[in-house]
């Protein structure tokens, strides 16, 4: 509905298509013309032999950063055509092989591996921009030109961990190697240290001093690791207060194991399910003895760190005491 000049009021109108004007469809007044139509453009921009039946006139985004943007046009050896010669054709194939760029194929390549494992591990996009602009630091510096194979994999790997980092999501190496396959941890790792070198010496970054003293937040692996485990709400409720509350006392271990050890001793005090503690390793990815150790740690803390609402000191050393105390 638009309001008709000669009509005074709101009328019902229609578009000529092949003018591009704005009808009214009581006085015939033309409102407005010109129009431009925003919807997808389905025409078919195909070969004279229907070889290429591909509706879309634009190919993908442009990529900031690449050179070239990411355009370019690529001939086939196979396609045919009743003007050009099949010789041509391979002479013009030969020409733009000679031409093509290897480093920025390379880079595309390492591009796409990133954009498999963040969807894989279902990482926001702004993970994906920010682990391929680490990379692309690598294909700028010639001394650390980016490599085929394992390598480049690591690379991607490390490259998504530290753009977590960066981002302040909790993503462990150990979850990433599982979408990096063929690649250990031990290169990932390596692959790591090479970046934050070369983050280190870059001054231009905003985050250059940033990236490697970023902190995995224990709060954060709390939703996951209680997703992992099926726990209840109270359960849930009771690990988050006691992870806020071990902030403030002098538990030298690493967040995962200071959780992994708060999981424990809370299933322990649990009402409904007490979980083994091979399940609670297996989901917080801290081996059983460490789990064992960090909480044996932590256990004169406890009363203070558990809160009063879901189990009182009596509890608490009635049920921890003879396990974990001694």
């Amino acid at each position: 509905m638009e309001t008709c000049l000669d009509c005074k009021k709101a009328t019902e109108t229609v578009i000529d298509l092949r003018t591009g004007d704005t009808i009214c469809t009581e006085c015939s007044l033309v409102i407005s013309d010109h129009y431009i139509d925003d919807c997808q453009e389905w025409r078919t921009f195909a070969n004279d032999d229907n070889s290429d039946q591909d509706p879309n006139r634009v190919g993908a985004p442009t990529n900031p950063l690449v050179k070239s943007g990411g355009i370019g046009t690529i001939i086939k050896e196979n396609a045919f055509s009743s003007s050009v010669s099949k010789n041509d054709l391979l002479g013009l194939s030969r020409a733009q092989s000679l031409a093509r760029n290897k480093e920025e194929d390379l880079f595309k390549k390492a591009c796409n591996e990133i954009k498999r494992m963040t969807e894989d591990l279902d990482l926001i996009s702004g993970v994906e921009f920010r682990a391929c602009e680490i990379v692309s630091k690598f294909d700028v510096d010639s001394s650390k030109k980016l490599r085929r194979g394992k390598q480049l994999t690591a690379l991607c790997a490390a490259s998504v961990s530290t753009a977590c980092r960066e981002l302040k999501l909790s993503r462990t190496l150990k979850e990433i190697s599982t979408v990096a396959s063929g690649v250990s941890l031990k290169d990932i790792n390596k692959a790591s240290m090479a970046i934050k070198r070369l983050l280190r010496s870059d001054q231009d970054e905003a985050v250059s001093d940033a990236a490697p003293q970023v902190i995995m937040k224990t709060g954060e692996l709390v939703r996951r690791f209680c997703s992992k485990l099926d726990m209840s709400e109270r359960e849930r409720k009771a690990i988050r207060e006691a992870v806020e509350m071990a902030e403030n006392f002098d538990i030298r271990r690493n967040p995962k194991s200071v959780l992994a050890a708060i999981i424990f001793m809370i299933c322990q005090l649990s009402q409904t399910k007490q979980r083994p503690i091979a399940e609670i390793a297996l989901a917080s990815e801290v081996v059983e003895n460490t789990i064992k150790k960090s909480a044996n740690d932590m256990y004169p803390y406890a009363s203070k760190i558990i809160p009063k609402w879901y189990a009182s000191e009596e509890d608490i050393i009635k049920s921890l005491g003879g396990l974990i105390g001694t």
